[in-house]
This record gives structure tokens, C-alpha cells and sequence, in this order.
């Protein structure tokens, strides 16, 4: 059994995800084929380190991203996006209790629920641990692919973290066959002269499959953070905007997740709140992981920020259930006043269609 911790190897491949996680896979891959990726160590499912040696890695940068590489993570079947824990900016001398709670997390309720609900089986999770130094990103984003040369990205100013879990509502681009298609900004997203989406599309060819991939833009340059193959087919077709001719019964947002459902919505105060009912319309101003097991119980979602490659919306996907998102906190508010919706996650548009069910 491998044991402490060791530096990343190029040669890893699939006969070691029991060993290594799906994320330490995706990297080794990436790298493999001359993408950048952050120089990294990994502690296999299992093994323990020591003391001197945590510390004699910890002494490469005073900073450190710590992530999950769960042994059921990044697969062809399941993302498992945003279930297991990562921490970034860890002082140095707080990397040993990161670790603990990276590997705690595989038995988090989240966790459970999601694989309940994927009907996961009984197969034990093992979780592998990442360790990166930690440099401050000018941009972060996330790119979905849909083909080999299409797909979404969307991206933050700094950190990615706002990004996944849905806090803000982010830039976005559009790429087709013939290259950038459309998106927020009247510039694309580049770095060193090269459009960020054109560097998505030549890792989806060079691997040959839609990809799922998450980067950063340092001072210095374009690394790659996690490479997984795409586990559900994204809709098409732009964001959905806000519409002044819109019905006053209508509200407009982005089409996270295909598909209809009818439902009373109801806005938890948290995950633990007596007022949520199975069945029932999730109305949210963003969502974490933790908010799973009622994700996996509502008709539909409907948060007031985030896009379409938010944890909610990957999430959502996954799960089959409709999702709309960046409706806005005071749309929000309106649709949560006791209110049945229709939610239609293909087309980007929530209806009060009556008063809510009484009971």
C-alpha cells in the first residue's frame, strides 16, 4: 500500500482510481498531454502521512488549496460535483486538519442522499487527498462542454467558490462549431492572446470527449484545475434575460436543468426547516451540497443567482430535476408568497399558476 504523501505522477490511469481518486486522474491526465496544471501531492485513499512529512510539503508555499479526490468522483457516470469538501487558502500550519475534514466528508448527509438517490449501491467510498499551492486567481470559471468544439463557460473575478455554489450570477460565453457565439461581455475571456473558450474546445479534442473542466487565471497564466467527462447532456441556447413584455405571472431566468414540474413553492429557512415538503417547488437564493437530500425530494429549483454550471445546476441535472436559476432575490420573493409554479427548466421561465395547495 502506497503510503505518505507522494507528488502527482503522469502515468496515472484508471487502474489506480481505488488508489489515487478520480481527481488526481483527471489532473494526471491533463498533464500528461502538456496541459498546466498546479504542482501537486496526493494522499492516497488509506495511507497516513506524518507529521514531518505534511510539513516538509506544506514548506513548498505558505498557502494551499486542499481537495477531495474521492474514489467515486469525476467518473464517466456521476460528477459527484460539489459533494465531498475542499478547502482553499489553508495556512500552512492548518493542512493537517484540512486533510481530516476532506476525508471526514465522505460521510456527510449530502453525500448519502446524493448516492441514495443515484442508486449508488452499497460500494464504500474511499477518498484520496489533494494538496496544491494556493496562489491568489485573477479569474476563476467552469466550462461545460455539449460537443467536441461546443459548449458554456462562465467565470468570476477571483476565487471560483461564489461561482459553483450559485452566490453570484456570472460572466458567460457561448462556443459553437464555428468558435465564440455569443455571451455577456463585447470581449471573450483570454489569456496570453488565446481565447479561454478556444482552449476549452482543444482539450475536449484532444481528449476526444465533452468535458467538464475548471481553471484558474493566475499572473502568470492558464492552469487547469479538474478535467471529468461530461455526466449529463446540457440544454442549448443562450441565457435566458429578462423580458419587459413578459406576463406579470412570469418570471424569467436562466435554464439550468430541462424539464417541467408543477409544484407549491416554498423557500426554506434551511436545510432543516418544518415548512419544506417533498414534492414541492425548492425556491432558494443559492444552494450548497448540503442542500441535496431536499433537492433530491422537490419538483423543481429555483434560485435567485448562479448559472448554468453552479453545483445546483450540475446537481439538478444529474438528478432530473427542472432547475431555473438567477430569477433574482425579489423574484424570488414573489413566487415564494404562496404561490403553485410551473417550472419549465428548458425554457428558463417559472408561472404562478394559482394559490399554493392548503396543508
Amino acid at each position: 500500500m502506497t503510503t505518505g504523501l507522494v507528488p502527482l505522477s503522469d502515468l496515472l490511469g484508471e487502474d489506480d482510481r481505488m488508489r489515487f481518486g478520480g481527481k488526481a486522474l483527471g489532473l494526471a491526465a491533463l498533464r500528461r498531454a502538456g496541459f498546466a496544471v498546479p504542482d501537486t501531492w496526493v494522499l492516497p485513499v488509506r495511507a497516513q502521512a506524518t507529521a514531518a512529512q505534511v510539513a516538509e510539503v506544506a514548506g513548498h508555499a505558505p498557502r494551499w488549496a486542499v481537495r477531495s479526490s474521492a474514489t467515486v468522483e469525476d467518473g464517466h457516470g456521476l460528477s459527484y460535483a460539489g459533494m465531498f469538501r475542499t478547502e482553499l487558502d489553508v495556512p500552512a500550519a492548518d493542512v493537517p486538519a484540512a486533510i481530516d475534514r476532506v476525508r471526514a466528508s465522505v460521510r456527510s448527509r449530502r453525500v448519502t442522499a446524493y448516492r441514495r438517490w443515484a442508486r449508488a449501491g452499497a460500494r464504500s467510498v474511499g477518498m484520496a487527498v489533494l494538496l496544491q499551492p494556493f496562489r491568489p486567481p485573477v479569474r476563476s470559471g467552469l466550462w461545460l462542454g455539449r460537443g467536441l468544439a461546443t459548449g458554456r463557460l462562465e467565470w468570476v473575478d477571483g476565487c471560483g467558490d461564489a461561482l459553483v455554489s450559485g452566490a453570484v450570477s456570472p460572466a458567460w460565453e457561448e462556443w459553437s462549431s464555428r468558435g465564440y457565439a455569443g455571451g455577456s461581455h463585447d470581449e471573450v475571456l483570454a489569456s496570453g492572446g488565446r481565447a479561454v473558450g478556444a482552449a476549452c474546445v482543444a482539450v475536449q479534442r484532444g481528449f476526444g470527449v465533452p468535458a467538464d473542466l475548471e481553471f484558474a487565471l493566475l499572473a502568470s497564466g492558464l492552469v487547469w484545475l479538474q478535467f471529468r467527462p461530461m455526466t449529463v447532456r446540457m440544454g442549448t441556447g443562450m441565457a435566458a434575460r429578462a423580458l419587459d413584455s413578459a406576463p406579470a405571472h412570469v418570471v424569467r431566468g436562466i435554464a439550468a436543468s430541462a424539464g417541467q414540474a408543477t409544484g407549491d413553492g416554498v423557500w426554506p429557512r434551511d436545510t432543516g426547516d418544518e415548512r419544506w415538503k417533498p414534492g414541492a417547488v425548492l425556491l432558494a437564493e443559492q444552494t450548497d451540497p448540503d442542500w441535496v437530500p431536499l433537492m433530491a425530494e422537490a419538483s423543481a429549483l429555483v434560485t435567485a443567482a448562479g448559472g448554468m454550471l453552479c453545483h445546483a445546476a450540475i446537481v439538478a441535472r444529474e438528478l432530473g430535476v427542472p432547475c431555473v436559476t438567477n430569477v433574482g432575490r425579489p423574484a424570488l420573493a414573489r413566487l415564494a408568497a404562496g404561490s403553485r409554479l410551473a417550472v419549465d427548466g428548458t425554457a428558463g421561465t417559472v408561472a404562478v399558476v394559482g394559490p399554493a395547495a392548503e396543508g
